[in-house]
């Protein structure tokens, strides 16, 4: 499930989700299982910094039941049970044949921090951290087990991204007015998809069938997830998205969208569109791309030096 909100949902979810106890990694996966029974609602402010940008949001949230609903603006999504439903929006009703999650990592390791206090409830603090540096702190509510504010740190221990409950309840109210949803769309793994199977430090979970004939393909760390998206033929990326800017990785060039709680990379390769989209730190982003097509054009910079040196 935890799997499942990160990657389909960006924005609204992916905040969510991101708790956890003082434990190894076997523990840390049955602990955020557990997580997804939590029982809380309020608002949460979301943010993600990068390069100088920094976009920010607020999304309410309810949790209930195994069920998690989470509004934005107009925009209203609900997910549990392996669906998808964006209300006011048939065509995201989406119900998935395989509700997979990935384990762990093992590179993480978990200790419990300082208690703290926060909108006057009693919390612990916990910290995540991967070949010894800091990845995650979050601030967990003791009562509950709701992540009341998270932060993650890039390789460099620069905040990268935070979230924070700024209105909480330890109840959410029923969300019997949501259940009747009407009819889903079923989704069923691809069978011959041929996408790798891991990808820098990410496991493939699962993989779908996407927009325009496309793939969307499930990967995950256990903590952090993104989806990759591949459609055949190449695009305008300068069409598709209004607010993406240009981004250099290892000499290539992509188009980077960062919004609050997920970032956007696209790009066109081997007569291909590619869209990734997850919540994982630059430095992971970075690694993942090396694993995948690159942009069918280097940037200025690589030119120049293959011209002189390659």
């Amino acid at each position: 499930m935890m799997t499942r909100r990160l990657v389909i949902l960006g924005t609204l979810v992916s905040a969510l989700v991101l708790v956890a106890i003082p434990a190894g990694a076997d523990e840390l996966s049955d602990y955020l299982d557990e997580t997804d029974q939590a029982t809380y609602s309020g608002r949460r402010l979301i943010g993600t910094t990068w390069d100088g940008l920094e976009r920010m949001g607020v999304v309410e949230v309810e949790q209930l039941g195994g069920m998690a609903m989470v509004s934005s603006g107009h925009t209203y999504v609900m997910v549990g049970d392996g669906k998808v439903h964006a209300i006011g929006s048939p065509h995201a009703a989406l119900a998935f044949v395989l509700d997979a999650s990935a384990p762990v990592s093992h590179g993480y390791q978990v200790a419990m921090g300082e208690t703290a206090t926060h909108l006057g409830r009693s919390a612990a603090v916990v910290e995540v951290t991967e070949d010894g540096m800091l990845r995650m702190r979050m601030v967990i509510d003791e009562d509950t087990s709701a992540p009341l504010a998270t932060e993650v740190f890039d390789d460099e221990g620069n905040l990268f991204r935070y979230s924070t409950m700024i209105e909480f309840s330890a109840s959410a109210p029923s969300m019997h007015d949501y259940e009747d949803v009407g009819e889903y769309r079923t989704m069923v793994p691809l069978d011959g998809a041929v996408v790798p199977e891991t990808v820098g430090p990410y496991g493939l979970v699962d993989v779908y069938g996407g927009p325009a004939d496309g793939e969307q393909a499930f990967y995950s760390d256990g903590l952090f997830t993104f989806s990759l998206f591949a459609i055949e033929g190449s695009t305008n990326i300068d069409d598709v998205v209004t607010d993406g800017r240009a981004w250099s990785s290892g000499g290539f060039e992509y188009v980077r969208v960062i919004a609050p709680a997920e970032v956007w990379v696209l790009w066109n390769a081997s007569g291909s569109t590619y869209a990734l989209v997850g919540d994982l730190p630059p430095d992971h982003l970075e690694e993942v791309l090396v694993d995948l097509p690159r942009p069918a054009q280097r940037n200025w910079f690589g030119r120049v030096w293959d011209k002189l040196f390659g």
